[in-house]
């Protein structure tokens, strides 16, 4: 007895599209890129439950015909390729033809449907894979599929479904990422009787941004300008300069093409869910194209956050595989090192010719006399190193002279005259002076005859601070340290003892 043998199929049928159809934004995904093949200008959305009750999908394209209609469903029929040789040359966003048995497979499905060239439209009805109804309908050109129950023949795939609120992001999110790669067409995702999204047609991207994103995070961006660059097969990269060198000698050299937007680095996400980045204007997720980005952002963000960014690469169809996902979402590229080297030269570029540049001007210098500054030196060269401000220490001694009844511009005399008759007694005995209150400490001698030496600076570091005096002041037999201080009326912190 054979073991092995062939699936019924409605099981293989099932299997397909466990494969294709993840969850209704799935099905979304795979109706709303026909749409955009088809030509469609105007794209209308509409979902019950999160999707999992009914998702109806409406545009103005081309429409399908009667035959076409009914073959539409079977496996792997689709109208995108013919040969072997299409699948490394694809331009269109779906391309398999296994979107539609697969969505068929698992729901119960309406399609109504006019072709141009044809006067009447045509109605199907399909539920679990099997054909129901087929009738001749007036409908204008254009098409409208209609997906209810999803999952209603697997009851174990429909209990993995997420919440109704969690499906209907995953929906918004697919037809914002889809409305911002295509601002010429226009956009519209209602639940039920309330409006999600609705975009009209504009010029260019930063309006689709500001219809999508608003006003502004549009101020918060840096647009990437558009920059082109031949890939050259030998591995040599060519600038903008080059291209014009280049393209005469070899006419066959594919182009790339990259713009877009990116936030200043004072915007800053927790994840990558604000990085958009298009090829050929598929929404795909690249992590060499994420690279590029995180390189491009080095030494201008924190390691840990990200920036918004909307990136557009256009390039030839050939130099790009997106048959390497069963949904399409992961491309691998010919030449991944110079797209990733673009890519984030581009983006570093704007952020550097958009970076501030702080303008200093230049200040005058006040013109001194040379006459005012060696006066000022020979001021600061009397205070010491350790005195304080110049003007605060003149007005403390116009203070204490005034106080005194003295004229502030008669000089002071100084503490120790240089005059030998003035250091002694009348006796001859050396001159005292009075300290503290005690008897047996009133009096104490000066230094010795200071007449032998000529007057000079002498320096002594008292608390870290040097302290200049008029004089030379030498301890005696029996005078201390601290009698030296106040002889010389310093302090022992360093400041001078007022009278």
């Amino acid at each position: 007895m054979s073991v092995i043998h062939i699936l019924p199929e409605a099981v293989a049928n099932q299997i397909a599209a466990g494969e294709v159809v993840e969850r209704p934004g799935s099905i979304v995904k795979e109706l709303l890129e026909n749409s955009i093949d088809a030509g469609a200008g105007r794209i209308e959305v509409a979902v019950e439950a999160g999707g999992k009750r009914l998702i109806r999908i409406t545009d103005d394209g081309c429409g399908m015909t009667h035959d076409d209609a009914l073959l539409a469903f079977e496996r792997h029929a689709t109208s995108k390729i013919r040969s072997a040789e299409d699948l490394f040359a694809i331009a269109s966003l779906g391309f398999r033809g296994e979107a539609l048995p697969s969505i068929a497979a698992v729901s119960r499905l309406l399609l109504e449907t006019r072709h141009a060239s044809e006067s009447a439209g045509t109605r199907l009805e399909i539920a679990g894979g099997r054909l129901r109804d087929v009738k001749e309908i007036a409908w204008p050109s254009g098409t409208r599929i209609e997906v209810r129950d999803i999952f209603f023949n697997t009851p174990a795939r429909r209990k993995f479904l997420k919440s109704e609120s969690t499906e209907l992001g995953h929906i918004a999110t697919l037809l914002t990422h889809y409305a911002l790669a295509h601002p010429e067409k226009s956009f519209r995702l209602a639940s039920l009787s309330n409006e999600i999204l609705n975009v009209s047609p504009v010029a260019g991207s930063r309006e689709r941004i500001y219809q999508v994103m608003g006003g502004k995070l549009l101020e918060q961006l840096v647009e990437v300008a558009p920059r082109e660059r031949a890939m050259i097969p030998a591995t040599q990269w060519a600038e903008e300069e080059d291209v014009a060198a280049v393209a005469p000698a070899t006419p066959m050299v594919p182009m790339v093409k990259v713009h877009g937007f990116v936030s200043r680095p004072e915007v800053q996400k927790l994840n990558r869910n604000s990085i958009y980045f298009f090829v050929n204007r598929r929404l795909v997720r690249d992590r060499l194209i994420l690279h590029a980005i995180t390189e491009a952002t080095r030494n201008i963000l924190p390691p840990t956050v990200f920036p918004v960014a909307l990136v557009f690469l256009e390039l030839p169809a050939s130099e790009v595989d997106v048959n390497v996902h069963p949904s399409k979402t992961e491309v691998r590229f010919r030449h991944s090192g110079f797209i990733h080297d673009f890519v984030r030269d581009s983006i570093r570029q704007a952020l550097v010719a958009s970076r501030p540049v702080a303008a200093f001007p230049a200040g005058r210098r006040a013109s001194i006399p040379m006459e005012d500054e060696i006066e000022a030196a020979e001021k600061l060269s009397e205070d010491g190193p350790g005195g304080r401000d110049l003007g605060a220490r003149a007005s403390r001694r116009q203070h204490r002279q005034a106080k005194s009844g003295r004229d502030a511009r008669t000089p002071r005399p100084s503490r120790l005259s240089a005059d030998p008759s003035a250091s002694r007694a009348p006796n001859g005995a050396p001159a005292t002076r009075s300290f503290g209150n005690s008897p047996a400490q009133s009096r104490r001698p000066l230094a010795k005859d200071c007449s032998a030496r000529p007057a000079k600076h002498f320096a002594d570091r008292v608390a870290g601070r040097i302290i200049r005096c008029a004089a030379p002041i030498l301890p005696s037999d029996g005078a201390d340290r601290a009698g030296l201080r106040r002889a010389a009326w310093i302090k022992p912190g360093g400041g001078r003892r007022r009278r």
